[in-house]
């Protein structure tokens, strides 16, 4: 062990992080898929493999690429400290509730809206079978319809989208959530429908892990907490699906029977976690003469939300940017993914590194706090987006593609249409035949009571201090 801690001293000190974020899950009860417990696992855990430096490739980071690696992390853990201890103030719920049915919400329109989606997926399955003529992994070579060689057009957006279909299916498909009996065992099905179509027609690495990740996430939320020793084992699973799937892609070559086998369970899976970390230590030390690729100043920032505007393409042919594959910082080539810290540091510097991941934090800790009342499908569907590209941070930036910026927009429009809110009014009262009196009162043994007049209230209730109060997941006071 010792000898260990000498030869890999990085290693094992992130791997010492790594363990506190599953003990403390575990013995703690705490949240696994909490902002500031997913950024800090993602992150030392995929740093600690590669410092393990099986590839040449992987050399020692510079000081400022450390520099900018710490400034992300504690910039993002400050950010959701700060947000929860504005809530601990305030005496707001800081621990997850379990999952309730959502007043007002439609379900069955939820379900209608998440068919059309599906069949928006499968006009773009369609046209993989137009062009390869079959279904990709039913094809002879794989490979060959998955490279960019092969042209799908405009389909890709909709082809890519499996995962919004698995996340609209996945919320209307839990007992605790829906109450809606048949439309719980349809969108239960569906699930699996579409994981096996998108696995069929297009098998790559990022739509499974979506797929997956998101299941996973909801699962936790929606059904039971998840233990660490699950979460191991789900990576485990991942990991020898990625090396299934990458040897169907024929990323392995043509190398003896033990070479291949090494390359397989080693090698390259080694190199698709490292390559995130020697392609930024590369991108953010270039020598002095030969910069790899220039500062973008915050205008590259907003190009997944401008990409059908055709403005970053613009942009980025004036100036010489990269695009989505990162081709001038790729210090292997074909191994082009890269940490978003790179994303970052690019557009605005080390104050971006400072300041947007602090934004985040209190962003997404907030949105996390609010899964510690009761909780609506938007407020869940988009913890479980936004936190999903969290865990995959050390990848990609994620919101610098255009597809996830569509699939926020339609998670927004779709909760937004099925949204039935309940409103008390004065109307309510007179079909009823209550009192303002006898109303206030059966609301506020209920739990539901708003905002009212003192006179209103019924007479055993408190007229000083504060009356804590929820309804449909928001809280108001009563003095």
């Amino acid at each position: 062990m010792f000898h260990w801690m000498a030869v890999y001293p990085v290693t094992c000190a992130l791997l010492l992080v790594v363990l506190f974020c599953l003990l403390q899950s575990w013995l703690l009860k705490k949240d696994f898929f909490s902002p500031v417990t997913v950024y800090c696992f993602s992150q030392c855990i995929t740093l600690a493999i590669a410092y393990l430096q099986i590839d040449a490739f992987m050399s020692d980071f510079k000081p400022l690429t450390w520099m900018v690696w710490i400034l992300g992390l504690v910039a993002f853990c400050s950010g959701c400290y700060v947000a929860k201890l504005s809530a601990k103030a305030r005496s707001l719920p800081v621990r997850v509730v379990e999952a309730t049915p959502p007043q007002g919400y439609n379900w069955r329109l939820h379900l209608v809206i998440s068919f059309f989606l599906f069949a928006l997926f499968l006009v773009g399955v369609v046209k993989i079978i137009a062009v390869a003529g079959n279904l990709i992994i039913f094809t002879e070579n794989p490979g060959r319809w998955m490279s960019k060689d092969v042209s799908y057009g405009y389909f890709p957006l909709l082809f890519s989208s499996g995962p919004l279909c698995v996340l609209m299916f996945g919320v209307a498909a839990f007992k605790k959530f829906n109450d809606v009996v048949w439309v719980r065992r349809v969108s239960f099905v569906m699930v699996f429908v579409v994981i096996v179509v998108n696995l069929l027609a297009y098998p790559n690495r990022t739509a499974l892990f979506f797929n997956l990740g998101f299941l996973m996430i909801l699962i936790n939320y929606l059904y039971k907490r998840i233990s660490p020793l699950i979460i191991l084992i789900a990576m485990a699973v991942a990991i020898l699906s990625f090396v299934a799937i990458s040897n169907l892609r024929n990323q392995y070559g043509t190398k003896g029977v033990e070479d291949k086998a090494l390359e397989v369970l080693v090698v390259l899976p080694y190199k698709y976690v490292a390559n995130n970390y020697w392609n930024m230590d590369y991108a953010i030390n270039p020598p002095n003469d030969d910069e790899y690729h220039p500062h973008t100043y915050g205008l590259d920032f907003l190009s997944g939300f401008l990409e059908f505007f055709r403005i970053p393409g613009s942009f980025r042919n004036s100036f010489g940017w990269d695009d989505a594959f990162n081709e001038s910082i790729q210090k292997e080539y074909g191994f082009n993914t890269v940490n978003y810290l790179w994303d970052v540091y690019k557009d605005f510097h080390l104050l971006g590194v400072l300041f947007f991941p602090f934004l985040c934090g209190i962003g997404l800790t907030v949105l996390h706090l609010k899964l510690c009342r009761p909780f609506t499908p938007r407020q869940v569907m988009f913890h479980v987006f936004f936190i999903y590209f969290v865990g995959w941070w050390f990848f990609t930036s994620g919101y610098k593609q255009s597809i996830y910026c569509m699939w926020g927009v339609a998670i927004y429009l779709v909760t937004t249409i099925c949204s039935r809110p309940v409103e008390l009014s004065q109307e309510g009262v007179e079909h009823t035949g209550q009192s303002p009196a006898e109303l206030a009162d059966a609301t506020f043994k209920n739990g539901d009571v708003r905002e009212c007049a003192p006179e209103c209230l019924p007479a055993d209730a408190p007229l000083e201090g504060e009356v804590e109060c929820e309804r449909d997941g928001k809280e108001d006071v009563a003095r």
